[in-house]
């Protein structure tokens, strides 16, 4: 990962987009396929200047959006889409003050001397938001680059945002979440060492920590996933919720899954857990005699489903 202030030397034609992308769902993916194309027509080179921390977490201070992407995943899903450079600035007090006018000659002009800016539809930049399209349009002739914008992307009749992919996974609706981002939604993680209750139970499941503390979890319930580990593939039903059966009184919430025909111990592993469908709501159950034969229902239903998967 690279910060743009690391940059040295001079990049050939650079055509240049900037946003948060977070989600980086298919509204974002049109903004990179024009800026990929236009690259290429020009015989350049194109270039992602993306943020972290999330604007919003430094803007709002105490209310932030939690992240649909890691930041290891969001550079891997632009290298994917043939971005060339994938820049990162760091998103602070200096960079809230900033003119937009000095935004735009400090990075665009000075630092990468862009030859083409494409932005989306909704992006605003530089103090109190008051840089747009207008404006970086309205200095083309000036610092001698072009500009483009890419408009929204609809599924139905609702554009395509970060914040509508938001409500649907907090409310457990996945397969519209994945329609607006065009793949399944994911958490990245290490397997942590749990308290071995689903082991006792019959069920031993391995628990995720993830890697980003403000990623964004589905709505606590009963999922069936697909377990991504160094090269293995593997199928599995998924917790997420505060335990009401076994942990009284508690607040905190957990991802646990039970990967189906596997018992290995991976612990400090690094996992990348893919939600599919949502089976049931999280539930508190009378005993663990009850409990365990919801999982064994939960087990079954999950099996049956995965055959449309593989």
């Amino acid at each position: 990962m690279k910060s743009i202030h690391k940059i040295k030397h001079k990049l050939k034609n650079p055509v240049v987009t900037v946003g948060t992308f977070d989600g980086v769902h298919l509204g974002h993916q049109k903004i990179m396929q024009t800026l990929v194309k236009r690259a290429r027509a020009i015989d350049g080179v194109s270039v992602v200047i993306t943020y972290h921390p999330h604007p919003l977490e430094i803007l709002n201070k105490k209310h932030f959006p939690y992240l649909l992407t890691e930041k290891v995943k969001k550079e891997e899903f632009l290298k994917e889409m043939g971005i060339d450079y994938v820049l990162w600035l760091d998103f602070n007090e200096e960079l809230v003050n900033l003119s937009p006018e000095d935004f735009i000659k400090e990075y665009f002009v000075d630092k990468l001397a862009a030859e083409e800016i494409i932005i989306g539809y909704d992006w605003h930049f530089g103090k109190d938001r008051a840089g747009d399209y207008h404006l970086l349009k309205k200095f083309e002739k000036i610092y001698g680059y072009k500009t483009d914008i890419v408009k929204e992307v609809r599924r139905g009749k609702k554009i395509v945002s970060s914040t509508k992919i938001r409500e649907y996974i907090r409310n457990g609706k996945l397969e519209l979440a994945q329609k607006m981002l065009g793949r399944n939604y994911s958490i990245l993680g290490k397997i942590v060492q749990g308290d071995k209750i689903g082991r006792q139970l019959g069920f031993p499941t391995t628990n995720l920590k993830p890697i980003e503390t403000r990623k964004l979890f589905p709505q606590s319930g009963v999922y069936l996933t697909k377990v991504q580990f160094k090269q293995h593939e593997m199928w599995g039903l998924t917790n997420i919720g505060i335990k009401p059966t076994i942990k009284k009184n508690n607040r905190r919430k957990f991802i646990e899954t039970y990967i189906f025909d596997f018992n290995e111990e991976i612990y400090s592993e690094e996992i990348e857990l893919i939600f599919i469908r949502k089976i049931r709501d999280e539930k508190k159950f009378k005993s663990k005699e009850e409990l365990i034969n919801q999982i064994k229902s939960d087990e079954v239903d999950a099996r049956n489903l995965l055959r449309r998967y593989v």
